[in-house]
């Protein structure tokens, strides 16, 4: 049964076994810790225990920027991208974010496939983005507005917490 659930520590070893088998230059594992220490939105989805995807996303003031994401690649094409894709919109709209960002490597087209089939617009390039073993390559930005209700007092509290740097629990 898959659940999206907040990364725990027990699942890092997994989580950085996707990265390094979907990522032809994958992020170091103190990385993730950093992610972890730092509060970003960093979630699993998990079948049976077992990671099968993963994203994390940081949050600030109204947008937000999808860090990474992945899914292992034995499950790829089962709707997994999607289920994590809904979950971090979902928790965009919670905290008032009106805006979501990525980069996707230029050559990617599967992925960019994946976030124009699920409404994010190509915006822009970064140029020399992401480091190969050989040389560079250009970073494709997209962005995806979010269709939210007015602001709730939480999310009020969230964008003051941002501005002023202190927590809400």
């Amino acid at each position: 049964m898959k659940k999206i659930e907040i990364i725990k520590k027990k699942y890092l070893d997994q989580v950085f076994g996707i990265e390094q088998l979907s990522n032809s230059t994958p992020w170091s594992y103190s990385s993730f810790i950093d992610c972890m220490n730092k509060n970003y939105q960093f979630y699993v989805c998990t079948d049976n225990k077992k990671v099968i995807g993963f994203f994390i996303a940081s949050f600030s003031l109204l947008e937000g920027h999808l860090l990474n994401i992945s899914v292992a690649p034995n499950r790829k094409r089962q709707g997994i991208g999607n289920i994590l894709l809904n979950k971090i919109e979902s928790i965009a709209i919670e905290y008032g974010i009106k805006e979501i960002f990525l980069e996707v490597r230029e050559s990617n087209r599967e992925a960019i496939a994946f976030y124009e089939n699920n409404g994010y617009r190509k915006i822009g390039l970064r140029k020399n983005y992401y480091k190969l073993s050989e040389g560079r390559e250009d970073a494709v930005i997209y962005s995806k507005k979010i269709k939210g209700n007015l602001l709730s007092l939480k999310q009020i509290f969230y964008i003051l917490s941002n501005i002023f740097r202190f927590r809400i629990r």
